[in-house]
């Protein structure tokens, strides 16, 4: 990931359409935008506009703000390809 120029290593834990979930040595704030830019699969490039939306302990969540037409239809791709149906599983949170 990289910010103000800076890069920075960072695990991805999770991935869906509107978000990652992301593990970093860096403490971040909610709020701060990123990029981001890693392989979903070897040879299969995404490259987004992140922005913090959580951060505990090392690990965030973060809302995609942008993604260039080529790594939107790769992540699509990929979303079906490993997680065929997924999307239409019923809301599992419980809502307070």
């Amino acid at each position: 990931m990289t910010y103000e120029g800076q890069r920075f290593a960072c695990l991805i834990q999770d991935i869906s359409r509107n978000g990652v979930f992301l593990i970093s040595n860096y403490d971040l704030e909610a709020g701060l935008e990123l990029e981001v830019r890693f392989e979903l699969e070897p040879g299969i490039n995404f490259q987004a506009k992140i922005k913090v939306k959580h951060f505990d302990d090392g690990c965030f969540g973060a809302e995609i703000l942008e993604t260039d037409p080529q790594s939107d239809n790769a992540l699509k791709q990929f979303l079906e390809t490993h997680y065929s149906g997924q999307s239409k599983l019923p809301e599992r949170r419980a809502r307070l």
